[in-house]
């Protein structure tokens, strides 16, 4: 009963039998709960109605408004708040009407091991705080979907809207976040597609990043981004609350994104690269959801590949992300493509234009538009996939 004691919860009492109300009473104060009692039915629904409480212990047999009258009322009025039943009756039958009316739990008197009552106070406030949580797990994805069905709105109304909406939605295309100078630069091929970017301090020495990218074009897959910024902003919110920390994780933030995406049965997937940055220590960790090409890391003097492999999110039921931590250069420039890239450089090899890639992020360091430039990428072109480019810089001191 830890839990609940150190919540403090408030419990009301309804029984005739003063003696008995008396011995559960001081028993339940000196396992730390708050104790409302009454004698009379009717007096204690007044009480029920008028006052914030974590469960009920409420007598089957009173005189007046007995207990399974008070459970009748009590189920449809507020079907989540807990209620044991107490009876010296022992009958078979007192036990399933009262079950059947809304009884969370029954317990014959007379109580001789108080731990029994304790033992069905646990398990009702552990049901309890479930549905409660579920109830906001509920009410927070209805508002997600309340905000999907408006983005999807605009998004129908006209693809050019739903660009603009999208470019809305993205961070600044250049960002100082602490030590880092953060930027990104999209050519737009002619349809709504999936590429979407978006970083963000998460703490005091942490600072998150991604470039995803959803499978297909149009509308849907532009409505993919919308729905991970979403879940995105939902978890930092959960993190500002001090809850799920899944956002300084990185396999586990593309795990849930996986759950959430396929919860949506959208028939769509992305492929998403998700870094942290503990500047305090110098030290980037990620993981890929399937990310192609790989990053480049630049230390001022030469440019490599970070290996970034791994399945897509929202494709697969149980997918397997891992973390990957790597020491950073006190100057650096890490330097992400969507692969929309690869569809635009003539080369017929795979290996020449990732070399390509390299020669120019040595020639032009942390500047996406000079990198653009130098890959004879034209903004004034129209390409059969958005071309995004995501360049994250430290600057030696």
């Amino acid at each position: 009963m830890n839990t609940l004691k150190s919540t403090k919860a408030k419990i009301l009492i309804i029984e005739d039998e003063a003696v008995v109300r008396f011995g559960i009473a001081r028993y339940l104060e000196d396992s730390g709960f708050e104790v409302i009692e009454e004698g009379d039915g009717q007096r204690g629904l007044d009480i029920a109605h008028n006052m914030d409480l974590d469960l009920i212990i409420c007598d089957l047999r009173m005189p007046g408004i007995d207990g399974l009258e008070i459970l009748r009322t009590l189920r449809d009025e507020t079907p989540n708040l807990p209620l044991i039943v107490i009876s010296g009756t022992g009958i078979l039958s007192d036990a399933v009407d009262a079950l059947h009316n809304g009884a969370w739990d029954f317990v014959t008197k007379p109580i001789m091991n108080m731990e029994i009552l304790e033992h069905a106070i646990d398990v009702v406030m552990e049901r309890a705080h479930l549905i409660s949580k579920n109830r906001r797990y509920q009410a927070e994805l209805e508002e997600v979907n309340h905000q999907l069905r408006r983005h999807l709105d605009l998004f129908e109304q006209d693809a050019t809207a739903g660009r603009r909406t999208q470019m809305q939605l993205m961070p600044p295309p250049e960002e100082r976040l602490g030590p880092y100078k953060i930027s990104r630069h999209l050519l737009p091929c002619l349809y709504l597609t999936g590429d979407f970017v978006d970083y963000f301090i998460i703490d005091h020495n942490h600072i998150g990043f991604f470039l995803a990218d959803a499978s297909g074009h149009g509308a849907a897959s532009a409505f993919v981004t919308v729905l991970l910024k979403s879940f995105v902003e939902r978890y930092r919110q959960q993190l500002s609350k001090g809850g799920d920390l899944c956002l300084l994780r990185p396999a586990y933030m593309l795990a849930c994104l996986n759950q959430d995406m396929r919860r949506q049965n959208l028939d769509k997937y992305l492929t998403i690269f998700y870094g942290v940055i503990d500047t305090e220590s110098n030290c980037l960790c990620y993981s890929s959801g399937g990310h192609f090409p790989y990053p480049i890391l630049n230390d001022g003097h030469a440019s490599r590949f970070l290996d970034t492999r791994g399945q897509p999110v929202g494709l697969f039921s149980d997918p397997k992300f891992a973390d990957t931590t790597v020491k950073l250069p006190q100057e650096h420039t890490l330097i992400l493509f969507s692969d929309g890239v690869l569809e635009a450089l003539p080369e017929k090899k795979l290996s020449d234009k990732k070399t390509r890639l390299l020669k120019a992020v040595d020639q032009c360091g942390a500047s996406p538009i000079d990198i653009c430039n130098i890959l004879d990428l034209k903004a004034d072109v129209t390409y059969p996939d958005d071309i995004t480019l995501l360049v994250v810089e430290r600057e030696a001191k």
